[in-house]
């Protein structure tokens, strides 16, 4: 059974749970080996480290013990420096002090003149130049003027012969000329100083400031005055550090240096880098072997768990097939416990889908949406759910249960004002492997009843691509298209209120023209009245066009001509009908512009107040009053201008509606009066 099953799907190479296991043990053996590796890797780099520190220890240690020997040479020169026969000139019994001095030791001390010219020495004859004193370099020279005391490179010794070194000292001469007092020693001795510090295993070696060999804990002999390898001394920069390179022999070292501030000497400890490297390779060589005999015990030790989990795996493999079916799973007994659960688990989903069947069959007899299956060619006989039916107006207490088919009833369907025929619809669509997706229909049921419906449709095929039924599914949009016939009827009122607006506009243009005395005037004019109509549209707009308040109107409409602590405003709550609303707009900008040109706001003292109120109470009545003061005297006005004529004209279309303009001398009154019962009535008749 179980090769039958991994052939099933060619495409995809299966193997059984015996060797899934074995790869879960190498699996779970490999993240082991790498972390072993990780902890190789950080122990490596840790044993290095150490290393490189012990190097950097040794080679400074070294340097101390050596510094001390070449402080302690400094030392006898600073006692010499400052003997009575130096200081007084007598030269032979300052060589006899000296010689007294290094009796019996391998030390030689020099006395020569600024020019290397010997005046005294330990070591040979008085007269001549003397080899003891090394010829420095414009450096050195700058270093021995500037700290007094000057530490040679490695040089050959004349009567003494071999290699040695130098400390050399400034001193004064009995004229106060400058003298140098030296003091060498061979480079053995700087060699036998050292060896102490240098531990067991380690090579040190000192350089001078050219690179060549002063000493060395090995090969003395062989390589004191030498020159070091090239490639061993270029690394050797700075203060200190450490680095790789190979030695004369090829070996590759691991090596510490300091360089000394008071000698400019180098001192280098070195050790074998495979004398480092090889604990990481015993280490290495252990894990690898625990490693593999932990990796052979696991294989075996999943062979033979394998072995039983294979069988077990086999007998549910089995109970999926069943399941897949719709054969009946009988329960399996195995020892371990996942698949004895997934056993029960399939029995328990056998249950289970059966019960999700229901839930579905719930599902789409809740859902509010028109769902049609159907399995028949000719898409006659459906399979409605509840929604369904209760679109098509059939009764939903008598039907028959969900997944019995039913015959279509019989409507008349329309799509862009044709009507569709039966085999055009999208459920008979859909059975010739058509998709059809948001198509709206209007379809009209036996009863006359209308309904629209949003439809969608699938082929519903089987697994090796036949179609075997199609699958419809209908959203009532009947509101929907109500809602569209409602916002068309909205369209058509606010075509209306535009050409009302163009006529307003063409009337104030009309006028604004007649009265004008010159085009830049009406130009000026037209443009005020156009901006005071705007600010009352804006006005409209934010209210959806229901109106506006009386309150808000004023001020916006003076707000541009003149500060509000201008103008008194007193009145109750006053709601507008749109038209009266531009009317008023009007009227007002005109009062404002006439004020500020002739009236009380063409200075800084007057004022206007504004008060309001409605009367009546079955037919209210608006009265508006707006009453100049404090302006410059106003005559009687004989000559109606254009803004007299605006007012009373504005308001000559209103119902029940008029101005009244009185040119006091204190100045200008003006008393709108309004029925606004009558104003609301005539507003809702100008709606198409």
């Amino acid at each position: 059974m179980l090769q039958r099953i991994q052939k099933e799907d060619t495409g995809v190479l299966r193997r059984s749970a015996r060797a899934h296991l074995l790869g879960l043990i190498a699996a779970a053996v490999l993240p082991v080996w790498l972390f072993a590796a990780y902890l190789l890797v950080q122990y490596a780099l840790q044993q290095q480290a150490r290393f490189e520190q012990d190097a950097l220890q040794t080679a400074r240690h070294v340097s101390l013990v050596v510094e001390a020997e070449l402080i302690n040479l400094q030392t006898i020169l600073d006692g010499l420096s400052k003997s009575a026969t130096l200081a007084n000139g007598d030269l032979k019994s300052f060589r006899d002090e000296a010689v007294r001095l290094v009796q019996g030791m391998d030390q030689v001390i020099a006395l020569n003149d600024a020019d290397h010219n010997q005046l005294a020495t330990t070591d040979i004859a008085q007269g001549g130049n003397s080899p003891l004193v090394e010829p420095t370099t414009a450096e050195d020279s700058e270093k021995l003027k500037f700290t007094g005391v000057l530490v040679s490179n490695v040089f050959v010794g004349h009567q003494s012969g071999g290699y040695r070194v130098a400390v050399t000292r400034r001193v004064l001469g009995p004229k106060n000329e400058e003298w140098l007092l030296s003091i060498s020693v061979p480079t053995a001795r700087i060699r036998d100083v050292m060896l102490p510090a240098v531990p067991a295993g380690w090579t040190v070696g000192i350089g001078d400031r050219g690179g060549n060999y002063i000493a060395r804990s090995t090969q003395h002999e062989k390589m004191t005055g030498k020159p070091g390898l090239a490639e061993y001394v270029d690394k050797i920069v700075g203060l200190t550090g450490s680095f790789k390179s190979r030695d004369f022999e090829g070996t590759t070292l691991l090596a510490g240096y300091y360089r000394s501030t008071y000698s400019g000497w180098f001192y280098a400890a070195n050790v074998p880098l495979a004398e480092v490297q090889a604990p990481l390779w015993r280490s290495l060589a252990a894990i690898c072997g625990i490693g593999l005999a932990a990796l052979l015990l696991s294989l075996a030790l999943a062979y033979v768990v394998g072995k039983r989990l294979t069988e077990a795996t086999i007998d549910l493999a089995g109970r999926a097939e069943a399941l897949g079916h719709g054969r009946e799973v009988e329960p399996m007994s195995t020892s371990v416990a996942e698949f004895a659960t997934i056993a029960k688990a399939m029995v328990d989903a056998e249950r289970a889908i059966a019960e999700r069947t229901r839930e579905l069959e719930t599902v789409l007899e809740t859902v509010p949406a028109a769902v049609w299956f159907t399995y028949d060619p000719q898409a006659r006989q459906v399979i409605r759910n509840r929604f369904a039916a209760e679109l098509m107006g059939l009764p939903t207490d008598t039907r028959k249960s969900f997944g019995t088919p039913d015959r279509v009833i019989d409507t008349v369907a329309v799509k862009d004002g044709h009507t569709v025929a039966r085999e055009d619809r999208p459920l008979s669509r859909a059975m010739r492997g058509e998709t059809i997706d948001n198509q709206e229909f209007a379809y009209t049921l036996p009863s006359g009843m209308q309904r629209h419906l949003l439809s969608s449709a699938r082929p519903i095929r089987d697994p090796a691509g036949s179609i075997i039924g199609a699958v419809q599914i209908s959203l009532d949009i009947s509101e929907r298209k109500r809602g569209e016939e409602q916002r068309q009827l909205l369209v058509n009122e606010l075509n209306h209120r535009v050409k009302n607006t163009l006529a307003v506009v063409q009337s104030i243009a009309n006028q604004t023209i007649r009265n004008a005395t010159d085009l830049a005037e009406a130009g000026l004019n037209l443009s005020s009245r156009l901006v005071s109509l705007a600010k009352a549209h804006d006005i409209l707009t934010r209210e959806n066009w229901s109106g506006a308040d009386l309150g808000d109107l004023i001020t916006n409409s003076i707000k541009p001509h003149a500060a509000l602590d201008r103008f008194q405003i007193c009145g109750e709550a006053v709601w507008l009908p749109p038209n009266v609303t531009l009317s008023f707009a009007l009227a007002l900008h005109e009062l404002a512009t006439n004020a500020i040109k002739y009236g009380a706001l063409s200075n800084s003292t007057g004022t206007v107040s504004i008060a309001w109120k409605v009367v009546g109470d079955g037919v209210r009545h608006l009265e508006l009053e707006w009453r100049e003061e404090g302006g410059p005297p106003v005559a009687r006005v004989v000559d109606k201008g254009f803004g007299t004529q605006l007012l009373k004209r504005v308001f000559a279309h209103e119902s029940a509606g008029g101005v009244v303009l009185n040119f006091e001398k204190a100045g200008l009154r003006c008393t709108f009066h309004l029925n606004l019962t009558e104003a609301e009535a005539e507003d809702d008749r100008l709606l198409p």
